[in-house]
């Protein structure tokens, strides 16, 4: 797996910030980038879930999982990605998370956040709302 370390300007980035830094670098190197896996070391939160494992689990998950990329952007924030464009079929198991500016970013259900869950219309702990 390629690791590229991206600078940030300032200490106050935030995840969502990262996170669109991190798909835009993405972008330039990889056809169709999903995030498999993501660390966020400011708010000690990780993606995907993975009950009773360890801090580490969510980057031993995206190596396993077909992570092809790791972006770390600034020292805090951490995602692994993967690249869907020689997939034969689509995979539904994938979101879509639209942001404010406009940017698509797409990741697996399980690496989504709880804030993208509930954008998708997921009630806190699973099922969607009607």
């Amino acid at each position: 797996m390629d690791s590229i370390q991206v600078s940030v300007e300032s200490s106050s980035t935030d995840f969502s910030q990262a996170r669109r830094m991190a798909v835009g670098k993405a972008m330039e190197i990889l056809s169709d980038p999903v995030i498999i896996a993501w660390k966020d070391d400011k708010l000690n939160r990780f993606g995907p879930q993975i009950p009773g494992a360890s801090k580490d689990r969510w980057h031993d998950y995206g190596e396993s999982n077909g992570g092809t990329l790791e972006l770390s952007v600034g020292d805090n924030f951490h995602f692994i990605f993967t690249d869907t464009s020689g997939f034969d079929e689509p995979d539904l198991n994938i979101s879509s998370i639209p942001e404010d500016d406009g940017t698509t970013i797409l990741c697996l259900n399980d690496a989504c956040t709880e804030d993208d869950r509930r954008q998708m219309g997921y009630f806190p702990g699973g099922g969607l709302g009607g």
